[in-house]
């Protein structure tokens, strides 16, 4: 998807950051609050992937 958005691919060490800040403890307390969360999150973050894809000029408007 980040292809798709004109952003580099983040790096190794960058993605490694972001999982540190994670908080396990928290994410498995609302995972055994809710076992369906995390169906609920991916929902929510495709919803949010196809809105900024379609936020992206289509090639006949580029070529216009």
């Amino acid at each position: 998807m980040r292809r798709n958005v004109g952003r580099k691919p983040q790096t190794s060490a960058n993605l490694a950051a972001f999982l540190h800040i994670i908080d396990t403890s928290r994410l498995l307390r609302a995972l055994k609050d809710d076992p369906r969360a995390i169906f609920t999150a991916a929902s929510k973050a495709q919803a949010a992937a196809d809105w900024m894809h379609a936020q992206q000029p289509q090639p006949e408007e580029i070529a216009a």
